[in-house]
C-alpha cells in the first residue's frame, strides 16, 4: 500500500479544523483534511451551532415574536397558526447546503486535499483511512492536528429512540412540533432549545441539576432570562436531583424523587457532551487523555506527542465555535514555528436564547469574591428608545466598574443585539478602558449600543455620589 505524504494532516472539518487547514495552506504547505462524516463542517454546521441558531431565527420570523409585541392582537390574528417541523427543517437544510458549498469552494481555492473516511493512528505520524467507498489509504503527516469535535452524552440507562427520547442531534429530526416538551439540562444547549420551543407555543418543562440556570452567568442576568421566558411557556425546576426516564405509549415520562412525575410528548436529554476520540486509536500515537476523556494539550495545543496537536471541542472548555477558530489558527502557527501566539485572555460568550445573552469579563459575584471595590452601572431595555421602537424591551445591560480606577471589568447583556454589542465592550476591556470612553463619545440614536453609554453614565453617577455623599 502506497503512503501519501503531507506537511499537515487535519482530522475534522469543523471550525477548528478548517481554520488550521487554511492557516497551513497560506504558508504554502501541502495540506490534507480528513472527514469521516458525509457532510463537511462538523457538528457546528450540521447538528450544533448553525442548526440551532437557524432554528431560532426561523422561529422568530415565523411566529412574529417581535411583531406580536408591536402590533399585539392585530398581528396575531393575521399570522399563520400552524408552523410545522417540516417547514423549519427546510430552512435548516437550505443553510446547511449553502455552507457545505462555501466550505468545498474554500478548500478547492486553497489547494487543500480532502479524503472522506475514518482515520486510525498506526503511529505518531501515520494514519490508516477507511474511505466511505471501502478503500484503505495510508497517509503520513509531518504535523497532525486533531479537530474531531464532540457528540451528545447518551448514558446507557436512558431509553433513546431519537423520536420521543432525543438528544441534541436527533431533536432536529423530530416529526412534528410537540405540544409539550421536557428538557433535562440547564446548560447552554438546554436553555437555548427551551426558549426556542417556548416561542413556538410549546409547553416546556426545563429541569436543571444545578442551583440556578446557566450558573456561570452573572446571577442577575440568569434571573432576567427566567423572568423573560417567551410567552411564560417554560416551567423551570432547579436542583431536580436524581431522575428516571421512561418511554410510554403517549410519549415520555420523567420521575423525580418523592414521586414527582412529569409527562410530555417528547423528552430532550441535554446533559453533557463527550469528545470524539474512540475511533482514532490515539493510544498508538502516544496521546494522553484527561480524567474527563478530553485530549490533553499544552499552551501551544501540542498533545503528549509533540508533532500532534489538538483543538476545539475535543480538548474541552470553552468549546465554542468562535474559540475553536482561534485555536485552529494558533495551533497551525505554532506547528509552523513561524510565530508563537497565545490564546486571548479576553473573549466574549454568546448564548442564543430568546432573549439572547452575551458577556465579557468578570461577573459581579466574581468581583465581590476577589474583594474588588466596584460599582454596577445598568441600562434596562424597557427604558432604551430602540427597545421600545423594535418591541424588544426585555432585558438589560450591566457594567461592572472598578471604583478607584473607573476601569470596566465586565459587561453583561440580555436582550436585543446582545451578541453584536458585546464586541464593543470586548475592545474596551482589551485596552483597559475606563467608562469615560463611552460617556465622552457619541453613539447613533436610537440604538441598542447606546445601552453601553447609559450604563457607563449610571456607574459614573454612583461614583460621584460616593465621592460627594451630600449630592
Amino acid at each position: 500500500m502506497t503512503i501519501q505524504k503531507y506537511d499537515f494532516i487535519i482530522i475534522g472539518t469543523g471550525p477548528a479544523g478548517l481554520a488550521a487547514a487554511m492557516t497551513a495552506s497560506k504558508a504554502d504547505k501541502k495540506v490534507l483534511i480528513l472527514e469521516k462524516e458525509g457532510s463537511l463542517g462538523g457538528v457546528c454546521v450540521n447538528t450544533g451551532t448553525f442548526p440551532s441558531k437557524t432554528l431560532r431565527e426561523a422561529v422568530l420570523h415565523l411566529t412574529g415574536h417581535l411583531k406580536r409585541k408591536v402590533f399585539e392582537e392585530d398581528y396575531c390574528s393575521t399570522r399563520d397558526a400552524e408552523i410545522s417541523m417540516e417547514r423549519l427543517k427546510q430552512r435548516l437544510h437550505h443553510v446547511r447546503i449553502e455552507e457545505h458549498s462555501i466550505i468545498s469552494s474554500q478548500l478547492e481555492r486553497n489547494g487543500i486535499d480532502i479524503i472522506r473516511g475514518n482515520g486510525r493512528f498506526i503511529s505518531s505520524d501515520t494514519i490508516l483511512v477507511e474511505t466511505l467507498h471501502d478503500k484503505k489509504i495510508r497517509i503520513q503527516g509531518d504535523k497532525i492536528i486533531i479537530a474531531t469535535g464532540s457528540h451528545p452524552r447518551n448514558p446507557q440507562d436512558i431509553p433513546f429512540d431519537h423520536k420521543v427520547i432525543v438528544d441534541s442531534t436527533s431533536i432536529l429530526n423530530i416529526g412534528q412540533v410537540p405540544e409539550s416538551l421536557i428538557i433535562l439540562g440547564g446548560g447552554v444547549i438546554g436553555s437555548e432549545y427551551a426558549t426556542i420551543f417556548a416561542a413556538l407555543g410549546v409547553r416546556v418543562t426545563l429541569l436543571d441539576k444545578g442551583e440556578r440556570l446557566l450558573k456561570f452567568l452573572d446571577c442577575e442576568i440568569s434571573d432576567q432570562l427566567v423572568t423573560n421566558f417567551p410567552g411564560g411557556n417554560i416551567h423551570y425546576i432547579n436542583n431536580c436531583g436524581d431522575f428516571k426516564i421512561e418511554k410510554t405509549e403517549t410519549g415520555a415520562k420523567l420521575t423525580l424523587s418523592e414521586d414527582r412525575v412529569f409527562h410530555a410528548d417528547c423528552l430532550f436529554f441535554a446533559l453533557g457532551r463527550e469528545a470524539n476520540t474512540e475511533s482514532l486509536d490515539i493510544e498508538k500515537a502516544g496521546i494522553r487523555l484527561s480524567n474527563y476523556r478530553y485530549i490533553e494539550v499544552n499552551e501551544l495545543y501540542q498533545t503528549s506527542t509533540r508533532n500532534i496537536y489538538a483543538i476545539g471541542d475535543v480538548i474541552g472548555w470553552p468549546s465554542l465555535a468562535a474559540t475553536s477558530i482561534v485555536q485552529g489558527r494558533i495551533a497551525a502557527l505554532n506547528a509552523l514555528k513561524s510565530r508563537v501566539e497565545s490564546f486571548p485572555k479576553i473573549f466574549p460568550f454568546g448564548i442564543y436564547t430568546i432573549p439572547e445573552i452575551s458577556y465579557v469579563g468578570i461577573t459581579e459575584e466574581e468581583a465581590i469574591e476577589k474583594d474588588y471595590k466596584i460599582v454596577v452601572g445598568r441600562c434596562m431595555y424597557h427604558e432604551l428608545p430602540r427597545g421600545q421602537i423594535s418591541g424588544e424591551c426585555e432585558g438589560m445591560l450591566k457594567m461592572i466598574v472598578h471604583m478607584d480606577t473607573r476601569e470596566i471589568l465586565g459587561v453583561h447583556i440580555i436582550g436585543g443585539g446582545a451578541t453584536e454589542i458585546i464586541h464593543i465592550a470586548q475592545m474596551a476591556l482589551f485596552y483597559n478602558a475606563k467608562i469615560d470612553i463611552f460617556i465622552d463619545n457619541i453613539f447613533n440614536y436610537p440604538t441598542y449600543s447606546e445601552a453601553l453609554k447609559i450604563a457607563a453614565l449610571s456607574a459614573s453617577n454612583q461614583l460621584q455620589k460616593k465621592k460627594n455623599p451630600t449630592l
